[in-house]
């Protein structure tokens, strides 16, 4: 191969591998030509500054069928024509036209499709919005209307139930190829006269808990990569001991969500906190850790613990969530 078939070819690989498309140019023995050969792409990882979409089950908004609904907006009440008069004070449900959605902030998904994450360490999948539904919730302080979507879902996820299984989403150009999510994957329940373990008990405000009079019950759990770094969701409860009936019992609660960083035995509150349902990993470790509370996803920003988490709201709580927001250990069951 002469000399100025070399500098051609060399050129056409520096052109090939430069560019986005990942190529490079591999030269033909017997003629001297180039075949350009194309190479696999690489994973781009999880999103730097990702838009999360929540989900809710159907059900829990009054659809009578298992499946998800994926937040798009909080319908502003100038344009709630879906709940009128007395019908503005209740919950409920309505389907809203596909040719209205978008006046209402339905996300455009044209040019950055939704992604959905549904099980345990399975790639993200893109969804399509098939229905729309308004959707009204909350108590007579704090009730809205909300947009929400239907998906056809190109993966499988599992059905409404425990929090752990709850599919996340979110919206973005690109497949988020290389970025799974994490279940949590460890859990410990610590029986009444157990310890909590030292790196938890440092953060714990000192309370008087005598037996037999007062029981301390304890359980945490967890979602951790391979060298142990993940977030961990702790639950303290306090029992007052007043007769044999557990329902009779004060209790004083306690709920705080950490973070553990690599090789490392030291734990860091997260705060506001929530309750842990899982996290983003990819080939770099975690990168975002998800959690929700009262209608708000919290997504923590691991490379960035120190800044405010990113908070979506996608739902009022309603009389019910209220009287189950309180988490305890109690044995008491009504």
């Amino acid at each position: 191969m002469t000399n100025g078939v070399k500098r051609a070819v060399f050129a056409l690989v520096l052109a090939l591998t430069v560019g986005p498309g990942a190529a490079w140019a591999q030269v033909d023995e017997d003629d001297g030509s180039a075949v350009v050969v194309d190479l696999p792409e690489m994973d781009r990882g999880c999103p730097v500054k990702p838009e999360f979409l929540p989900m809710t089950p159907m059900g829990q908004v009054g659809i009578d069928r298992l499946g998800w609904l994926v937040h798009q907006a909080i319908i502003p009440p100038s344009k709630d024509k879906f709940f009128q008069a007395g019908a503005r004070s209740r919950s409920g449900v309505k389907p809203v036209p596909m040719d209205q959605s978008k006046k209402l902030g339905a996300l455009d998904t044209t040019k950055a499709p939704i992604w959905v994450f549904g099980k345990e360490k399975s790639k993200a999948c893109k969804g399509t919005p098939i229905a729309y539904w308004a959707v009204r919730m909350g108590t007579d302080e704090d009730r809205q209307t909300y947009l929400m979507a239907e998906l056809a879902m190109e993966c499988e996820v599992l059905p409404p139930g425990r929090l752990a299984g709850t599919p996340i989403a979110l919206r973005q150009k690109d497949e988020p190829t290389g970025c799974v999510l994490r279940r949590p994957n460890r859990s410990h329940t610590g029986k009444e006269m157990d310890g909590i373990p030292p790196d938890y008990a440092e953060h714990i405000p000192p309370q008087d808990c005598s037996a037999p009079k007062c029981a301390r019950l304890w359980e945490y759990f967890g979602v951790t990569g391979e060298e142990g770094e993940g977030a961990f969701d702790l639950t303290v409860s306090y029992l007052q001991r007043n007769g044999s009936n557990p329902c009779n019992w004060a209790t004083d609660d306690l709920s705080m969500l950490f973070v553990r960083g690599r090789e490392s035995t030291a734990l860091t509150p997260l705060k506001p906190g929530g309750q842990l349902f899982g996290g983003l990993w990819d080939f770099s470790g975690p990168r975002f850790i998800l959690s929700r509370e009262m209608g708000v996803l919290y997504a923590y920003d691991y490379q960035k613990l120190k800044a405010a988490p990113k908070a979506v709201r996608y739902g009022s709580p309603t009389e019910e969530d209220l009287i189950h927001a309180k988490r305890t250990l109690s044995p008491c069951k009504k």
